[in-house]
């Protein structure tokens, strides 16, 4: 792939401006795309929440993204929007087991194997993932994570939670408040927003509370399992009210 064209894919990537990705992609001659820009393809169409046609322009090239744990994952995550949840177990299961590493495909992991339990797909083949366990039958963060739906829980083995978002059109009308700064409501954008929320109406977990942000995955973090809770359902509570959200927002610090 041509160098210029990539770092112009990135830029637009971390703005979260998707579109343009998927437009400058489409006009270059499908024979002359390659592994690289299928896959960035197939990525801009994921965040513009086209799952179906991701999927299919990821399956075009599945025999060079076989051992490529983000093909794994960016199909995992098409599969997992879309209800999919066995076809995405499989695919971060893959994606976990190339690349060890990867936090994020242990946390979507996690949140597709406690969705599938949720709805009732017993007989999916579950592995044990290094550092994470279920949570899929634990009555308590199962209620919480209803509560807090879309965001989702992911249990450890050393007794925290994580707090994940994969961002998307949640909510973006908040984000737009501020588009002319460049705010795009990618994870970036979203921790600004959490900042804000934890420093002025929950300040007694200032020091507790962690945030881990990417262009399209927002992360909360601490080992304190009882402070992330606390915070999961007082920001999903904050989220339900746009007034508050926006106003809070105006006085975000952005990354």
């Amino acid at each position: 792939m041509d160098k210029d064209l990539l770092k112009q894919l990135t830029l637009w990537h971390n703005k979260s401006q998707h579109a343009k990705i998927i437009n400058k992609i489409m006009e270059i001659p499908e024979a002359e795309r390659d592994y690289d820009l299928v896959c960035l393809l197939a990525r801009a169409l994921n965040n513009q929440e086209n799952y179906n046609e991701a999927i299919q322009y990821f399956l075009s090239v599945q025999e060079q993204g076989e051992h490529d744990p983000l093909w794994h994952f960016r199909i995992g995550y098409a599969y997992y929007y879309l209800e999919q949840y066995k076809e995405a177990i499989v695919a971060f299961e893959q994606a976990v087991a190339l690349d060890p590493e990867d936090s994020d495909g242990r946390m979507f992991l996690e949140m597709s194997r406690n969705a599938a339990a949720r709805a009732g797909n017993k007989t999916i083949h579950i592995v044990n993932v290094e550092k994470a366990m279920r949570i899929g039958n634990d009555p308590h963060l199962l209620e919480i994570e209803e509560k807090i739906n879309p965001f989702g829980l992911v249990a450890h083995n050393n007794g925290s939670i994580s707090m994940i978002l994969g961002v998307g059109k949640y909510k973006h009308e908040i984000f737009q408040t501020r588009a002319e700064e460049g705010c795009e409501g990618n994870g970036y954008d979203w921790g600004s927003l959490a900042a804000v929320f934890l420093e002025e109406k929950m300040p007694h977990l200032v020091d507790i509370i962690r945030f881990d942000p990417e262009a399209d995955t927002f992360v909360t973090y601490t080992d304190n399992k009882e402070a992330i809770l606390s915070f999961a359902i007082a920001f999903k509570e904050a989220c339900e009210d746009d007034s508050l959200m926006k106003e809070l927002f105006s006085r975000a610090v952005l990354d």
